[in-house]
């Protein structure tokens, strides 16, 4: 009708193209831990990543030269506050104990689990992602382990004359042959065995 003004048209929304590079790589680890959370690591590919990242293949490669560092970034990026935070008990084996039964529970999560296998079976063949696994994911409970094991020992609890390191490793070293081994996990019971069993031979004399 004349002198009536015509509705005016909806705008659509303007399509979301790709990611500006400043947040190229965030999205595509987003991306990455998305596909390392969701599906076996074999079927997982960098073009794939790209393309659910809505990046070029050019521009994932601008960050990591193959898919075992990116996979590491992107497990890094999901996973790597999954472990627990250091206890803060009277005892320090006490604190031991309740430690690594919240560590076998991280290690239950399937989404941990399957990219915790993944990335470690990965980096036996990349010499620079297996030092980075072995520095970043392997040594922080280490560390927690191994300042529990030297204040046990400033306590009086254990022995003087211990090696911290070996004793970390004689700790860690059943729990993760089961882990990476097996089909069957360690339980909470098992991780106080192996305890009882390495600290045997370490308790101070009472």
């Amino acid at each position: 009708m004349a002198g009536t003004s015509m509705p005016a048209k909806s705008v659509p929304p303007r399509a979301v193209g790709r990611p500006r590079r400043a947040d190229a790589q965030a999205v595509i680890l987003t991306a990455a831990a998305d596909r390392l959370d969701s599906q076996p690591y074999r079927d997982i590919s960098v073009e794939r990543v790209a393309a659910r990242a809505g990046v070029g293949k050019q521009t994932l490669y601008r960050w990591y030269e193959n898919k075992a560092e990116l996979m590491l970034d992107a497990f890094l990026t999901r996973h790597a506050q999954a472990m627990p935070a250091a206890p803060a008990g009277a005892s320090p084996l006490a604190d031991l104990r309740g430690y690594l039964h919240e560590v076998l529970a991280v290690l239950a999560r399937p989404p941990v689990a399957g990219g915790y296998r993944a990335v470690f079976a990965e980096a036996q063949f990349d010499r620079t992602v297996r030092e980075r696994f072995a520095g970043v994911v392997l040594e922080r409970p280490r560390e927690v382990v191994r300042a529990l094991v030297r204040a046990a020992i400033e306590k009086g609890e254990l022995r003087r004359d211990l090696d911290a390191d070996l004793l970390v490793d004689a700790v860690f070293a059943p729990i993760l042959m089961r882990f990476f081994g097996t089909v069957d996990a360690s339980s909470e019971a098992d991780a106080d065995k192996y305890v009882d069993l390495v600290l045997r031979g370490a308790k101070a004399a009472a």
